[in-house]
């Protein structure tokens, strides 16, 4: 009678890219999906997937920036036209108003840095309100600016877009266990 083979456990195997253990029968790491046991070219087109969201998060990020320099240079837009309005027409509730609206803005760059999409969002949604507010008390604004506002609208539309685009590389790259640029 022969002797029952015994099956020996294949021993662990420790992932290259995020050094988790595995076990030693897996293709696939179970946590970062980075194929241990592919051959050169599987471990490369990984790598490649890697790299290339890393790129697209940090062109994401770029465009965050503009975003949150518009954001910044609306601030300052209020600031210096609203005090000039508010301090050489003695109108305090126009001066009150603007400095006010710099603040917030101000509030809304700071926190671009921690929550892009709601910081951008919510800033694009006040530069909106504020604009049909002025539009509703004086029509005349309208015209005024039409170019700075298309450009100041397009910004927060891009930063908008990238802020969720770069949200989706983020998750995928800690899906895949990679470390992501820094934003700033």
């Amino acid at each position: 009678m022969e002797p029952l083979a015994e099956s020996h456990p294949s021993p662990d195997v420790s992932c290259e890219n995020c050094s988790t253990k595995n076990p030693g029968e897996k293709k696939f790491c179970s946590h970062c999906s980075f194929p241990i046991a592919g051959d050169d070219e599987e471990k490369q087109r990984f790598r490649l997937l890697v790299s290339s969201r890393k790129r697209l998060l940090s062109d994401a990020n770029d465009k965050i920036k503009s975003a949150k320099t518009a954001i910044y240079i609306l601030a300052g837009v209020f600031f210096v036209f609203g005090g000039i309005a508010g301090l050489a027409n003695d109108d305090i509730p126009t001066l009150i108003v603007n400095l006010s609206l710099c603040i917030l803005f101000l509030i809304f760059a700071a926190w671009s840095t921690t929550n892009p999409f709601g910081a951008i969002l919510t800033a694009f949604l006040v530069y909106l309100t504020v604009q049909v507010t002025n539009a509703f008390v004086d029509p005349a604004t309208i015209a005024s600016g039409f170019i700075i506002k298309i450009f100041v609208i397009v910004a927060f539309v891009k930063g908008i877009r990238s802020a969720q685009e770069g949200r989706g590389y983020l998750k995928e790259l800690e899906k895949l266990s990679a470390v992501p640029v820094d934003p700033r």
